[in-house]
C-alpha cells in the first residue's frame, strides 16, 4: 500500500479523536496569516488614523522562549503529513521521532493516537530503506493496537500490510507472508469471510510466493481472489468480468498462455449468453486472446481471426467508438509486423493513427503508440547466466538501434553493459530477432533511427560468460 494511503488512514483516526481546542486552529499557517488571537492584523483591519495622541511607549517585547512556544503535537503531525506528501521522507522521519513522544504525552503511551503515530513513522522509515528500524516501529505500533483495540481489530490491518511490505522490501519473504496472512485473518474476522477487501492481501501473497518461486501457491491466491468476486456477483456482472481479466493477465505474466485463453473463451460465452453475439463487450476478450498468442510467439490462425472478428463487430455498429476501433486496428498492424509478410504496407496503423484525431487525448495516444520502440514480438533472450532470484545482482545492457518501416531492426550497437560482456551478444541478438511497431512520422509509417533500450536482468555471480552468452 502506498505510504500516503497508510499515513492518511492513521491521520484520520488520530484527528477524529483530537479534542477541538481554540488554539489548535492557529497551529499551522493561520498565525502567519493573521487569523488567530495575537496575530498581526491585516492591513484592512488597521483602524483609520485618528487624532494624534501621546502615549507612553511600552518596553520592547522580548522573544518568548517559554515551553508554550515549542512545537506542539498537532503542529508536528501536520508538518509530518506535509513532508510525506512532498516525499521529503528524511525530514519526515526526523520530525516523526519528536512527534511520537508528544503524542504519548498528550494521549498516553498505549493510546490509539500513539499507535497511529508509530505506524506512520514506520512507513516513513521503510520508504527510506531503514527496514530494521521500521520493523521495530511497526511491531511497537501493532503491540499498542492489540492492547488497546484487541487482537482482531480493523486498526491492525494497515500496519500489518505495511510490515509485510517492509519485510518484502528487505527480502524477508517468509516474514512477509506471515504479516500478509495475519492481515487477511483480521480482515475476515472483521468484515466477513467473503469480503473483497482480502483481494489486496491475496495479491501481496501472490507476489511474495512468486519471489520465492512457489508458483503453485502463487496461483492458488489468484484463484481464491477470483472466486471471492464470483461468489459476490453474477457471472455477467462487470465486477466478475473484470476479475476474470485480472486473473487472465496474471496467467499471461506466468507464461500460462493456454489457461489464459481458456478464460477469454469463458468470458466470450458469458457475454454472448447475456448480451448477444454482436455485443461490443466481445471486443476486449477477442483482442486479449489474440495478444496472448502474439506474446507467446504463436502465429496461430485463431489469433488473427479473433482480431478480424473484433473489427467486424465494431464496424457493424452505427456509431463505433473510435478509440476501440483504433486499438483493434493497431493490434492487427502489430500481428502483421510480428508474423505477416515482409513488406506489409502498414494500412491498419495509418487508419488507427487517423482515427485518434477524433479521440480527446488522441495526440497523446499517437505519441505513445507510434513514437518509440514498442516490441510486438520479443525474441527469446538466452537464459545462460540469468536467474529469477530477486536477491541476485542486477545487470544491464544499453543497446541502440534503428527501426525500419516494416518493424525490423538495423544497426544494433551495444552502448554499455554491466557486468561488461556478460550478456552483450545475447542482448544484441535478441534485439536483431525481435520485431517492433514502426513509428509514424508526419502522418506516414517511416524508418526511424537512434532508439535505445536498457535491458535489465538478474544474473548468477561468478559464472563465466561464453562466446554465445
Amino acid at each position: 500500500m502506498p505510504i500516503m494511503a497508510r499515513f492518511n488512514g492513521a491521520l484520520q483516526r488520530g484527528l477524529s479523536a483530537f479534542p477541538r481546542r481554540p488554539w489548535t486552529l492557529c497551529a499551522v499557517g493561520l498565525l502567519a496569516a493573521g487569523l488567530c488571537p495575537g496575530a498581526a492584523p491585516h492591513a484592512q483591519d488597521v483602524p483609520a488614523p485618528g487624532p494624534e495622541v501621546s502615549v507612553e511607549s511600552e518596553p520592547e517585547a522580548q522573544p518568548d522562549t517559554s515551553a508554550e512556544q515549542a512545537i506542539t503535537r498537532f503542529e508536528a503531525e501536520i508538518e509530518v503529513r506535509r513532508l510525506v506528501a512532498s516525499e521529503q521522507y528524511a525530514e519526515a522521519a526526523e520530525l516523526g521521532v519528536k512527534w511520537i513522544p508528544l503524542t504519548e504525552a498528550e494521549f498516553g503511551p498505549t493510546s490509539l493516537e500513539a499507535a497511529n503515530a508509530y505506524a506512520t513513522v514506520a512507513a516513513v522509515q521503510s520508504s527510506l530503506g531503514d527496514y530494521a528500524t521500521a520493523e521495530e516501529t511497526y511491531l511497537h505500533a501493532l503491540g499498542i493496537y492489540r492492547e488497546t483495540a484487541g487482537q482482531f481489530s480493523e486498526e491492525l490491518i494497515e500496519p500489518l500490510l505495511g510490515l509485510g511490505d517492509n519485510y518484502q522490501s528487505s527480502g524477508e519473504y517468509s516474514n512477509a507472508l506471515s504479516a500478509y496472512a495475519e492481515a487477511r485473518t483480521v480482515s475476515r474476522r472483521v468484515y466477513g469471510l467473503q469480503n473483497e477487501g482480502q483481494i489486496e492481501m491475496l495479491d501481496r501473497l501472490t507476489d511474495t510466493y512468486g519471489r520465492l518461486d512457489q508458483a503453485t501457491e502463487a496461483h492458488a491466491q489468484q484463484v481464491e481472489a477470483l472466486q471471492l468476486v464470483a461468489r459476490n456477483h453474477e457471472p455477467s456482472s462487470p465486477e466478475t468480468l473484470e476479475a476474470v481479466y485480472k486473473y487472465s493477465l496474471w496467467l499471461r505474466k506466468a507464461h500460462r498462455y493456454t489457461e489464459e485463453r481458456e478464460q477469454y473463451f469463458r468470458v466470450e460465452r458469458i457475454i454472448i449468453d447475456s448480451y448477444g453475439e454482436d455485443s461490443v463487450m466481445l471486443v476486449r476478450p477477442l483482442r486479449e486472446r489474440a495478444i496472448s498468442f502474439r506474446v507467446q510467439g504463436s502465429a496461430a490462425p485463431h489469433g488473427i481471426g479473433a482480431l478480424r472478428d473484433a473489427l467486424a463487430i465494431l464496424e457493424a455498429q452505427p456509431n463505433s467508438d473510435p478509440l476501440m476501433l483504433a486499438e483493434v486496428l493497431r493490434d492487427i498492424g502489430d500481428w502483421d509486423v510480428a508474423f505477416g509478410r515482409i513488406g506489409t504496407d502498414g494500412a491498419e496503423y495509418m487508419r488507427s493513427w487517423r482515427l485518434l484525431a477524433s479521440v480527446p487525448n488522441g495526440e497523446e495516444l499517437r505519441e505513445g503508440w507510434y513514437s518509440g520502440a514498442d516490441a510486438v514480438l520479443n525474441a527469446p533472450l538466452s537464459p545462460r547466466s540469468l536467474t529469477n532470484d530477486p536477491d541476485a545482482p542486477r545487470g544491464r545492457v544499453l543497446v541502440r538501434f534503428d527501426i525500419d518501416a516494416f518493424g525490423r531492426t538495423q544497426n544494433v550497437i551495444v552502448i554499455s553493459s554491466d557486468p561488461p560482456g556478460l550478456k552483450d551478444e545475447a542482448v544484441a541478438r535478441h534485439i536483431r530477432e525481435s520485431r517492433f511497431r514502426p513509428n509514424i512520422v508526419d502522418g506516414q509509417v517511416a524508418s526511424t533511427r537512434g532508439h535505445a533500450l536498457d535491458i535489465v536482468f538478474r544474473y548468477v555471480p561468478d559464472e563465466p560468460a561464453n562466446a554465445e552468452n
